[in-house]
């Protein structure tokens, strides 16, 4: 209980990056000793959520512009490959899960000024794409993409309020689901990369704006080398798994 309560807070920004964690105010709070409070926080602390500094006690983890770029880049990659295996393997009941989210993101309002939109919107979000990557049934991408997006939420949630937003994540949401519903991995994974990218190339344009970094180029975060690489494997192993079926088929 209180892992998950601690986890849900950090997530949805109500424990802000930085925020000091005061274990006699925790304990007090969940009526607890500080033996489960402890564990908990070593938990998170395991996952890159929150920091323990000597003589000052745990915080949440505060990252710098670098290291959230970094997270983005990752983000990028994984979020792609996560949604072509998912969509490979995905049944009608994924299908339906997923149509849920979305179309419980559609009624909320398109500007998000109440604070329980937000945090509902950051929910179904995360339940949106999750069960689009879930079908994959690889647990260490499933756990390094719920970590990468547990450590940028907190920074992007002021983002996803804005109409602009809105409108371009729903628009975006509503191609993904198509694509999901059809089958069509290679158009989810595309379509999951340049959502990512599009996250990314705005968040930099708001550090960049309030002063946090300097201006860079938008290949300094969506670089598509590793990608375009992979992808030639991928059509060069086709190739030559395809060779000795031709030379039977000749023979």
């Amino acid at each position: 209980m209180i892992y998950s309560w601690l986890l849900k807070a950090i997530l949805n920004g109500t424990l802000a990056p930085g925020q000091v964690l005061r274990q006699e105010e925790l304990a007090a709070k969940f009526k607890t000793s500080r033996v489960p409070l402890r564990e908990a926080l070593q938990s998170l602390q395991a996952e890159g959520l929150v920091v323990l500094r000597p003589r000052r006690g745990y915080a949440v983890t505060s990252l710098d512009p670098q290291q959230l770029m970094g997270l983005f880049q990752m983000r990028i990659l994984i979020e792609g490959y996560a949604g072509y295996v998912g969509t490979r393997r995905r049944t009608q009941s994924d299908v339906k899960i997923v149509a849920s989210a979305a179309q419980e993101m559609e009624r909320l309002p398109i500007k998000l000024v109440r604070e329980s939109h937000k945090l509902r919107w950051s929910s179904l979000n995360r339940i949106f794409h999750a069960s689009i990557f879930s079908p994959s049934g690889n647990e260490h991408l499933l756990q390094f993409s719920a970590n990468i997006n547990a450590k940028l939420d907190p920074y992007i949630m002021s983002e996803t309020a804005t109409v602009a937003e809105q409108e371009a994540s729903r628009e975006e949401h509503r191609h993904i689901l198509e694509a999901f519903s059809a089958g069509d991995a290679e158009r989810v994974g595309q379509l999951s990369r340049l959502h990512c990218e599009r996250a990314a190339a705005n968040f930099v344009a708001t550090l960049v704006k309030k002063g946090a970094i300097a201006k860079l180029p938008a290949e300094s975060i969506t670089d598509l080398g590793p990608a375009v690489a992979m992808a030639d494997l991928s059509r060069e192993a086709g190739e030559l798994r395809a060779r000795p079926a031709r030379r039977a088929a000749k023979g």
